[in-house]
């Protein structure tokens, strides 16, 4: 006895449904290539069942998208979709299997377009059915003359038509995967960009923007070791703006941070690339000269002097006092600063504005 097919209204309302829709669009399969897992089910199907035609349909809002399809003809096996009543809209909206000897036992079949543009005579379709009920398409194997379907038959489209839905499904785990390394990775990215700033937030001074005492720290050890590898020279200057209470007093703690960013500015400015400035007190800095000599450090400090004493201050003229200290045989860090920061208070002691080497 043939099936009772489901009305129009009823065909409608599954064809329309927007849960419905979102899960087939979800798919991720609409418009995609065949692909070889697909096809090998459908010429699976077509090999058990001895059916000319058998394809995987995704049915969208107004097409059928043919995820594979063996044995069709052209134009369907370029363009894998049509459009209009199909037999799969009868097993969308029944959500059942649809199984047809001959097409035209009853009109309303009789009348489905491909019976006329394609010959079709005989269907068997299997709803693919989503765990949550949404019924994404068919599994389906079509004659061109009435057919039989045995029940081995029907068992294998129903095997096959679950291997199909473990594709599906896989696709989208994938999909899913791929998505959740995407947010992982820029997750990361972001912990990496923020460790970044924490790393620079420790080690930079907030107001001059150059290394602070616990940078200068690291630096000078690092340094030390370099000369125990390398036995080359090592100096550090050790500086102090001159009456800078002064200019705090008269002026404001305002205009006192904008001299000490200019200082910072100008010292960078006479440093090399390999040389390290630093903030490490309140009006006090401090610089690492690497492969550099008691000679060549107290140019530098000249140089930095005689900069920060030129430079425009806006009537009010400011200088620093310089230390500088070369380091000796077996001088560890503690003792090349202690020296470098006597010999700038024995500038300062000496009138400022000077340099003095240990």
């Amino acid at each position: 006895m043939p099936p009772k097919p489901a009305d129009e209204a009823q065909i409608q309302a599954a064809l329309s449904d927007p849960q419905r829709l979102a899960a087939v669009r979800d798919t991720g399969l609409l418009n995609t290539p065949t692909e070889e897992s697909f096809d090998r089910l459908t010429r699976l199907a077509a090999k058990l069942t001895g059916a000319p035609v058998t394809f995987v349909s995704l049915v969208d809002a107004h097409r059928d998208f043919y995820k594979s399809a063996y044995g069709m003809g052209e134009p369907l096996r370029s363009t894998r979709e049509l459009k209009g009543r199909t037999f799969c809209h009868y097993a969308l909206a029944s959500g059942e299997a649809l199984i047809l000897e001959d097409v035209t036992q009853l009109p309303v079949f009789r009348d489905v377009p491909t019976v006329g543009s394609l010959g079709v005579r005989a269907y068997a379709g299997i709803p693919l059915r989503t765990e949550d009920g949404e019924v994404l398409g068919s599994f389906c194997a079509v004659d061109f003359k009435p057919k039989q379907w045995t029940e081995q038959d029907i068992k294998v489209l129903v095997e096959l038509a679950h291997s199909a839905l473990r594709e599906i499904r896989l696709r989208k785990a994938l999909r899913d995967a791929d998505a959740l390394n995407q947010q992982l990775l820029a997750q990361l990215q972001k912990v990496d960009e923020l460790n970044r700033a924490l790393s620079e937030l420790a080690t930079t001074d907030a107001l001059t923007g150059l290394r602070n005492r616990r940078a200068f720290d690291h630096s000078l050890q690092l340094e030390l070791a370099i000369v125990d590898r390398r036995d080359a020279p090592l100096s550090l200057l050790m500086l102090d703006v001159d009456h800078f209470k002064r200019i705090n007093d008269s002026l404001g703690h305002e205009a006192g941070d904008k001299v000490l960013l200019a200082i910072a500015r100008l010292l960078s400015g006479c440093a090399r690339v390999i040389d390290v400035v630093a903030r490490v007190g309140g009006e006090e800095f401090a610089v690492i000269l690497p492969n550099t000599d008691a000679q060549g450090a107290l140019e530098v400090a000249e140089r930095m002097r005689i900069a920060v004493a030129q430079a425009n201050w806006l009537g009010h003229p400011t200088t620093i006092s310089l230390g500088v200290a070369t380091l000796q045989e077996k001088e560890d860090a503690g003792g090349l600063y202690a020296r470098a920061d006597a010999a700038l208070y024995a500038a300062k002691a000496a009138g400022r504005n000077q340099v003095v080497l240990a």
